[in-house]
């Protein structure tokens, strides 16, 4: 809610929920003060329960196309190891690689507390130019999500390229 909250009205976002199965707000909305309130209200009424579909959360996450001139992102966060649907780490990795094909788009991996998979949230977030970050029992979530939100807040270059060019002198 801390991130919705700082987007600015021409920033998208949707919010996708997961435990067992997985729901999602519906296609990504500007964040106006209506969808917001909406998105709060959402929030407040999520309930950890049942297990933890990892793979066909982030499938979800990948499944739409970026609008152009956005650098699109991806917040992931979770409590725990995979345990509903596709469970083993390397069939994960490589189901969520492959169907985020938009090279551009970035997974922002966060895991809390001890119960994750720290090598697939990482390499998932590394395999996509972002960052993973992990955050202790009793530590703030908040805090965590917010230093990324932080270095991503404003301009931000991506694909830069640079190319080098060489004169030959000319005699005189």
């Amino acid at each position: 809610l801390q991130i919705i909250r700082a987007l600015g009205p021409e920033e998208r976002f949707r919010i996708i929920d997961y435990s067992s199965d997985v729901a999602t707000s519906g296609p990504a909305v500007n964040a106006t003060k209506e969808s917001i309130e909406a998105a709060a209200a959402r929030l407040g009424e999520l309930t950890a329960v049942g297990g933890t579909n990892i793979n066909e959360a982030l499938l979800e996450a990948v499944r739409p196309e970026p609008v152009d001139g956005t650098l699109p992102i991806v917040l992931f966060l979770t409590d725990g190891l995979p345990t509903v649907g596709v469970t083993a780490e390397k069939a994960i990795r490589d189901n969520i690689l492959a169907a985020n094909a938009e090279p551009s788009r970035r997974l922002f991996t966060f895991g809390v507390g001890h119960d994750v998979n720290v090598p697939l949230l990482t390499d998932l977030a590394r395999e996509s130019r972002a960052v993973a970050d992990f955050v202790a029992p009793g530590a703030d979530v908040e805090a965590a999500v917010g230093r990324v939100f932080d270095r991503l807040s404003g301009p931000v270059l991506a694909d830069v390229s640079l190319a080098a060019l060489s004169f030959v002198p000319v005699d005189m």
